[in-house]
């Protein structure tokens, strides 16, 4: 098969997917504006003063998170898309650069090579990698360098965030080049003359450096935040998401939509200050955020332990309008650039209308059943457990379990747990996963992912629709509640969920309790598929609840290859692998790969598999024979 031959049928296959394969989908939307204005979704989280552990001797800095999402222009999109090619090309050219000089470093390990003669090859490779490196960032990147699979799963794990800021391409190999000419040149060690040996075991430990502590530092002209004067700072910056795959393969993808978008966390910290009781004040700006979207969501929030006293934001909207609160939205102002706020806050609680745990106590005691008064539910078995959840729907519930701080026992995070009615706590009521399909919560297991103590967290709840019990914090309102009436022989269970009915006397709302519509399994595995869960035997029930994920006939608290891969569960990072697609060595599959980095888990379509293909005929064509 000649390469004309094949790139005709790149050809094609791009063109027939104008005609043939087009989406004959009618949007909803206003198209010309989403193709071409950007998205903005900016989460800022303001770790809590921890009341339960606070010291006034030993205060800590204010720190907090940052989640942002932004939606790029079609314009942007392709920028961006270009800069993710090169930064990719980059790692690639380091991973050559790297195989060349340690196979002139095995040579000298070997004794076929002398180490004055390794030096110098290594110098002019070093040189000519510099060349590729400089030539590969300054050259246009085109349509010719396909976005490849590989490519998508490097940008989540490689990509450097800083990239984004200044939009240009950077990798490891700058600063690797960087060092090994200082090696060369021995220009970190004026004080003394290296050996061509020191200089050789220096070169080698860094071909193996897979990260620098002090990477090139980036000035960001972003958004500006400070508390009591002390600017924030942000670091580590992580991806938590790219996509949608289809418009992170551009032009190839037969999708009409080609806009990125990323998701990206942040942590933020403001050096020196002091994390204490106290007034404190909070001020944000982004001054040079030309923004002409019409849609964006900003959201700022305090932990547990402190509440806005007041807000000015110069925006469009913001909420609540009530305060004391844990947190406020805000909007774009009217010029298209993003509102600015003020805000002071202080330690305290949010007043709410809702029962927190104490509340929540109390209420139940007053409840009565066929002449018995109730508490707040216990657990001593495992079936005390199921009849529990059998009442329950999706929302949160509280329980009767607490942690008693002043018990001889105490211990965080599972030291001191009681229960209101002073029952023995049984610790093997504690979940052991996290939603794990290959390793199902047990009940009687000794180890156990809750209790966390995740922020003074030292009363009990479940949650409704995953049957999961959890430490939570004590003063959260929202909950429902679960009352057990212990009657002669046996008990009596009811869940509670709140609603909220209005006073028109007093012009105020009412919180009441009713009782709570149970949810059954089949409703539960109806909207697990709705979302998309996965169904690996395709029989109908999702493999949250499927005993039997691969329909073999063996349950899978037995079965070692739930998904038959031929990867052991243990070994299979992508369990739950559809039936018939090929997997690689961690057991993971091209769909699931993609559904990592894909915003609704879909592949690419028709046309783009054809193109795929042909390109990659193209590869074995061109390969070099030996």
């Amino acid at each position: 098969m000649s390469r004309v031959f094949v790139s005709l049928l790149l050809v094609a296959s791009l063109v027939s997917g104008v005609f043939f394969f087009t989406p004959n989908n009618s949007a909803e939307y206003d198209e010309e504006f989403y193709d071409y204005q950007p998205y903005l979704q900016y989460d800022f989280h303001l770790h809590e003063l921890d009341m339960k552990n606070f010291d006034e001797n030993n205060t800590q800095e204010f720190s907090g998170s940052v989640y942002m999402r932004r939606e790029y222009s079609n314009e942007e999109s392709e920028t961006f898309r270009k800069l993710l090619v090169k930064s990719y090309q980059l790692s690639i050219l380091d991973q050559q650069y790297r195989t060349e000089v340690g196979k002139l470093l095995g040579d000298v390990t070997n004794g076929t090579a002398d180490a004055d003669d390794v030096l110098a090859n290594i110098a002019n490779i070093t040189t000519s990698y510099d060349g590729k490196a400089q030539m590969l960032v300054k050259d246009n990147t085109t349509l010719n360098d396909l976005i490849t699979l590989e490519m998508i799963t490097w940008v989540r794990d490689n990509f450097i965030i800083e990239s984004m800021i200044d939009g240009k391409a950077r990798g490891l190999m700058t600063q690797r080049l960087s060092n090994v000419n200082d090696t060369l040149s021995n220009d970190d060690n004026l004080d003394q003359d290296l050996s061509s040996g020191e200089k050789l075991s220096v070169i080698q430990r860094e071909m193996f450096e897979e990260y620098y502590n002090e990477p090139e530092h980036i000035v960001s002209e972003g958004p500006k935040l400070s508390i009591n004067g002390i600017s924030a700072q942000w670091h580590d910056w992580e991806f938590e998401s790219v996509g949608p795959t289809s418009s992170l393969l551009g032009s190839f993808s037969d999708k009409s939509d080609k806009r990125l978008w990323i998701g990206q966390w942040m942590h933020v910290t403001f050096p020196n200050s002091t994390h204490n009781l106290g007034n404190h004040t909070m001020k944000f700006e982004w001054p040079n955020e030309d923004f002409k979207g019409k849609e964006t969501n900003f959201h700022v929030s305090l932990g547990y332990g402190e509440v806005f006293t007041s807000i000015d934001v110069k925006s469009n909207e913001y909420q609540p309008d009530v305060l004391p609160s844990t947190w406020f939205n805000f909007d774009t102002i009217d010029n298209n650039t993003v509102g600015t706020f003020t805000a002071n806050f202080t330690q305290g609680h949010q007043d709410s209308e809702g029962y927190n745990w104490f509340e929540a106590a109390d209420y139940a005691e007053t409840l009565t059943y066929e002449g018995v008064n109730g508490h707040l539910a216990t657990i001593s078995s495992k079936e005390e457990a199921e009849i529990i959840y059998s009442i329950l729907d999706g929302h949160t519930y509280w329980l009767g379990g607490f942690q008693n701080l002043s018990s001889s026992d105490y211990s965080e995070p599972s030291g001191g747990w009681e229960w209101v009615s002073g029952e023995k706590f049984n610790h093997s009521i504690w979940p052991t996963c996290q939603e794990d399909p290959n390793n199902p919560c047990g009940f009687d297991e000794i180890y156990y992912a809750e209790p966390n103590d995740s922020g003074s967290e030292d009363c009990l709840e479940v949650w409704g629709f995953d049957k999961y019990l959890n430490d939570a914090r004590c003063y959260y309102d929202w909950h429902g509640i679960v009352v057990e009436y212990e009657m002669n022989g046996t008990n009596h269970y009811e869940a509670y969920t709140q609603q909220w009915e209005w006073d028109e006397i007093n012009q105020t709302d009412i919180v009441t309790f009713v009782i709570t519509t149970p949810m059954t399994d089949e409703e539960r595995n109806d909207i697990l598929k709705e979302e998309g869960d996965p169904d690996v035997d395709n029989d109908g029930i999702v493999d949250k609840f499927d005993e039997d994920d691969d329909n073999d006939g063996i349950m899978d608290e037995n079965d070692m290859d739930d998904d038959n891969d031929g990867i052991d569960d243990v070994s299979d990072r992508c369990p739950g692998t559809p039936a018939g697609e090929s997997v690689d060595v961690e057991g993971c599959s091209s769909s699931q790969i993609l559904k990592e980095v894909s915003e609704d888990g879909s592949l690419p379509g028709f046309n783009f598999g054809i193109a795929l293909l042909s390109v990659a005929i193209i590869a074995i064509v061109r390969k070099p024979r030996h």
